[in-house]
């Protein structure tokens, strides 16, 4: 299937999830004395080349997108779309809500993407600035929008001032509707996901030029073309 149907296969299915699926009680069932619910930000990433049977990648497709209903009914799901990078490593984003890495991991295992290796789960705990949308979700397109991923220092870390600029800076953004959406990582080398309605590359990466160590190449900021559901960014 060429890459824009199956983005747009994909959307679509997820959109009429978000709509139609019984959002279920989020912890519900769970032992007083598991750990915290924590938000994960998932990146899913090129795995081993998937089998030439264009059936069975079909089928594995449709699997792929159940799996993601499944969850976004159980109240565990929060967003998920493809992306477009350049390297071509990184497929796409999932946001989901989990106890531990080990009960995320979980909620992959009838994914045969995941299952056969053909994708790999990198998650990461996240703070959530501003979520994706979930409700009022137009289940008759899809749009491209932009996610931007600010990097984490790799050798000399912003100073406590560089930090207060850095926060007030994206709370500022988002407050004016600039970026529509955004996650603070809590480890790895990216620090910040964003999201942006709107196609503008070079409006974005101007409205992120004050973002404290940009200038002096301490923290790159990459800008990639993203698919979502009409209505998850607002």
């Amino acid at each position: 299937m060429p890459r824009l149907l199956h983005r747009r296969a994909l959307l679509k299915a997820l959109s009429l999830a978000w709509l139609g699926a019984p959002l279920a009680v989020v912890g519900q069932g769970v032992a007083t004395d598991a750990p915290p619910l924590r938000d994960w930000f998932i990146f899913l990433e090129s795995g081993q080349p998937t089998p030439p049977d264009k059936e069975a990648v079909a089928a594995m497709q449709r699997r792929h997108i159940d799996n993601f209903k499944r969850l976004f009914g159980q109240g565990k799901l929060f967003g998920a779309g493809p992306l477009r990078d350049p390297a071509r490593v990184k497929r796409g984003i999932v946001v989901v809500r989990a106890h531990s890495r080990e009960e995320l991991m979980d909620f992959f295992a009838p994914d045969d993407y995941v299952r056969e290796g053909y994708m790999s789960v990198h998650a990461v705990p996240a703070r959530v600035r501003q979520p994706l949308g979930t409700t009022d979700i137009d289940p008759s397109g899809i749009e491209e929008v932009r996610i931007l991923m600010l990097s984490r220092p790799a050798q000399a870390p912003l100073s406590a001032q560089e930090d207060a600029a850095a926060e007030a800076l994206l709370r500022e953004l988002l407050a004016r509707r600039v970026l529509h959406a955004g996650y603070q990582l809590q480890e790895g080398p990216i620090a910040e996901v964003l999201f942006a309605r709107g196609t503008d590359d070079a409006a974005l990466q101007a409205a992120l030029a004050d973002y404290p160590g940009l200038a002096d190449q301490r923290v790159s900021l990459s800008v990639w073309a993203q698919w979502l559901g009409k209505g998850v960014l607002r």
